[in-house]
Formats: C-alpha cells, sequence, structure tokens
C-alpha cells in the first residue's frame, strides 16, 4: 500500500473563470431570448445577441478589471460611481441605437421608437447584470484565495535523498573540471577572475566574486572580506580575525563580521 496520502486538488483557476463567463453569457442569452420572443422578432436573434453579448461583457470587463480594483478597492467611491453610471450610460445608448437601426425601436419592457423610452429599463436590469457578476467574481476570488492558503499550509514534502554527490562543470581556459562541491573551501576574488579553492585543487574561473558566488549557488557561501567566501561548513576556527582554514588564513573584514557570527552563532 502507498504511503502517500490523497490531496483533493483545487479546481484548475482558468476552469472557474472559464465557468464565470459562461454563467454570465447564458444568463444574458435567456434574457434576450424571452425579450425577443414576448416581441416575435426570431429573426435578428443571432444578429442581436452577438452584439449585445459583446458590449455586455466589455461593459463587465470594464468595471471588474478597472474601476473596481482602480477606484472602489481604493475608496475612492465618487469616482467610482461616476464613472459606473458614465460607463452604464455608454453601454445602454449602444445597445439603444443598435436596436433602432436593427428593428427600427427599443427592446425593453416595452417596445418604444423613442430613444429614451426603455432606457430606464435597460439601465436598471445592466446594473441588475453587473452586481450579478461582481458577486460572482467576488464569490470566485474568495475561493481561489481559500484554496492557495489551504495549499500553502500543507505540510512540504520530504526531501529526496541524492545518490549523487553534487557536482559541478567549472570552465578553467580550455578545459572543463568536474568539482564536487563539498569540496570547496574558499573562494578568492581578483580583478577579472576568481579562484576556487578545493581539499585538492585551485580552479580558476573567469568573472567576478559575485559571479563565482552564483556558479557554485547550490554551495553555502558566506562573504567574509570583499575578497573573499567561505564555505559555512569549512569555518572550524576564527583566530586573530582570520578564518583558519588548512594552509589558508582568510581575513575577515569589518563590515562582514556581524553577519558572519549571526551564521555561526544563531540566536
Amino acid at each position: 500500500m502507498s504511503n502517500s496520502t490523497s490531496i483533493k486538488q483545487p479546481v484548475s483557476a482558468k476552469i472557474l473563470h472559464l465557468l464565470f463567463w459562461t454563467i454570465v453569457t447564458l444568463i444574458f442569452i435567456y434574457d434576450r431570448r424571452y425579450l425577443i420572443q414576448k416581441f416575435q422578432l426570431p429573426e435578428h436573434f443571432i444578429a442581436c445577441v452577438t452584439i449585445r453579448m459583446g458590449l455586455l461583457i466589455s461593459l463587465v470587463y470594464v468595471h471588474l478589471n478597472i474601476l473596481v480594483p482602480l477606484f472602489f478597492e481604493k475608496k475612492a467611491f465618487v469616482k467610482y460611481t461616476a464613472l459606473l453610471l458614465l460607463s452604464l450610460g455608454i453601454y445602454v445608448s449602444l445597445q439603444n441605437l443598435y436596436d433602432i437601426y436593427l428593428y427600427g425601436y427599443v427592446i425593453g419592457d416595452v417596445r418604444s421608437r423613442s430613444f429614451f423610452g426603455a432606457f430606464s429599463y435597460n439601465f436598471l436590469t445592466t446594473l441588475w447584470y453587473l452586481a450579478l457578476t461582481a458577486g460572482l467574481k467576488f464569490g470566485l476570488d474568495k475561493y481561489l484565495e481559500k484554496s492557495k492558503a489551504n495549499e500553502s499550509n500543507l505540510p512540504p514534502n520530504p526531501p529526496m535523498s541524492d545518490p549523487q554527490e553534487k557536482s559541478i562543470l567549472l570552465k578553467t581556459g580550455t578545459k572543463q573540471i568536474m568539482t564536487d562541491l563539498d569540496t570547496v573551501t574558499h573562494v578568492k576574488g581578483l580583478k577579472d577572475y576568481s579562484i576556487i579553492y578545493t581539499t585538492t585543487d585551485q580552479i580558476i574561473v573567469k568573472g567576478s566574486l559575485k559571479n563565482a558566488e552564483i556558479l557554485l549557488g547550490d554551495k553555502k557561501l558566506v562573504r567574509v572580506h570583499k575578497s573573499y567566501l567561505v564555505a559555512l561548513d569549512r569555518i572550524k576556527t576564527i583566530q586573530n580575525n582570520q578564518i583558519i582554514l588548512e594552509n589558508h588564513a582568510i581575513p575577515i573584514g569589518r563590515s562582514y563580521k556581524k553577519e558572519l557570527f549571526q551564521l555561526l552563532v544563531p540566536s
């Protein structure tokens, strides 16, 4: 029997967002279908739904991704309300103009040849759509935040033992030398190159001391001087402000001393 624990994975965020927009679209199509059947106008159903759906999705996108994060969440309620009413007015105006172009009158709670005949009805129903989508989006975001929080609280996977020693291929001149990182004792930085000292060798590599530190990223090195890095696991003796490593005495810079001792003697 496997020792691994089965963990229920949260639903993909992409799937939830797709479901969100699908619900919005279906609600809108159902509403348009009802109005078109009510006024016996089935011949323009596809054209009406396509344009109106594009306008509505654009409005919802502007509301959720621009107005809410830039104004509502920052408590700029006056600007938010003004821009919301303006965007609603633009949407309803475009919708009414398209209805007049398509049918010769505006579709709303009643048929009206006047541009403003069903304006208030369409304005309020659109406001309801925005409130619905905002509620759905808020619930979706809360679910995703909870899912991420649950993932972060899961116990970390136990580290897997690597039977092979950690090694790195170091380029020196025209040669490349496979070096066991456990043998690295310290690094000395010169102007345009660095010397990597191991228990058995000295390897000259091109680049600054910072480049060498990045190159040996899997090895825990600590800066003890502007020109020296020392392997933390190799520090055994400190004498006269120097680290003693067999045949090498590494000076400890004044600005690095405090950090070094904090690593060696954690509080």
